[in-house]
């Protein structure tokens, strides 16, 4: 979208992005809304452009940028009309990776942001469970202190990348004696964790090519140093992503009703100029 608070940078950045989505992602996506997936080599090659660090540290291999730079990017993934190829990435960069950008240890992003950055690894947050969505204070899911490990057990729902990613941001009650709110922990969880399973993967009416997934902790050990933040302020931390998550999805929204006006007009336009004749959806989808 033209703004006057989009600098030259950020122009660039969405040429580089458009021209990306245009010959990699359009041509072939309806194929990916078959297999229910993402390729990994399109993953990683966005990381290689720089699109999955836009605002991360160049530490890391990030481009540090502001968040209009995330804005553009959720605008001209929405515009690519693949809602599925969208959120999978969305979710990666803007809605999982922050938890461990704002409150990972020092040893913790030098471990896993690397290979986020680069699509190397592909990340998910799972907070959602089957009777707690909104009510994140609501969650069941429990990780109880064991040594040097949190044993954690219970289940997720609805996670995105859930199938096919590799860490997960796992939100768990670990004080079940307090105010709900004060009691939740954030852990990064690897999958092949033991105890730690895909439950099933889930059918969607729509956005078929981003996996979403029920998560399953049973007697599942994760190391203590693998605590996002402080012990009993996760609640905290999920709240304050939300604005961010509220911010990419609206983008998105606003490129793809964008895109559908562009190919609503063109559509009208050329089925004047051809007495009429109608073009199937995937022609018009390529203009």
């Amino acid at each position: 979208m033209n703004s006057i608070y989009f600098s030259e940078e950020h122009n660039m950045l969405r040429d580089q992005i458009r021209r990306f989505v245009e010959q990699k992602v359009m041509p072939i996506a309806e194929d990916w809304e078959e297999t229910g997936k993402i390729p990994r080599e399109i993953l990683q090659e966005m990381g290689e452009l720089g699109f999955l660090g836009i605002r991360y540290s160049g530490e890391y291999g990030g481009s540090e940028m502001d968040t209009l730079g995330a804005v553009i990017l959720a605008e001209e993934l929405g515009r690519s009309t693949f809602g599925g190829f969208a959120v999978t990435v969305l979710v990666h960069t803007d809605m999982a990776s922050p938890h461990l950008d704002n409150f990972g240890s020092k040893e913790q992003l030098s471990k896993f942001m690397p290979d986020i950055i680069s699509g190397k690894k592909i990340v998910g947050v799972a907070v959602t469970e089957p009777d707690a969505g909104s009510d994140v204070a609501g969650m069941k899911t429990r990780a109880v202190k064991d040594g040097d490990h949190y044993v954690l057990n219970g289940s997720k729902m609805f996670i995105t990348n859930g199938v096919h990613g590799d860490l997960f941001f796992v939100a768990a009650k670990t004080d079940p004696d307090v105010k709900p709110s004060r009691g939740i922990t954030i852990f990064a969880v690897e999958k092949g964790t033991p105890g730690f399973t895909v439950g099933k993967s889930l059918k969607k009416m729509g956005w078929l090519s981003s996996d979403t997934a029920e998560l399953v902790f049973d007697d599942c050990r994760v190391p203590a140093e693998n605590i996002l933040g402080e012990v009993n302020k996760g609640f905290y931390s999920i709240m304050r992503n939300f604005q961010n998550e509220r911010l990419v999805l609206g983008a998105q929204s606003m490129g793809e009703a964008s895109k559908a006006l562009e190919l609503t007009m063109d559509y009208v336009t050329t089925r004047k100029a051809f007495g009429g004749v109608l073009f199937d959806k995937q022609a018009i989808r390529q203009r």
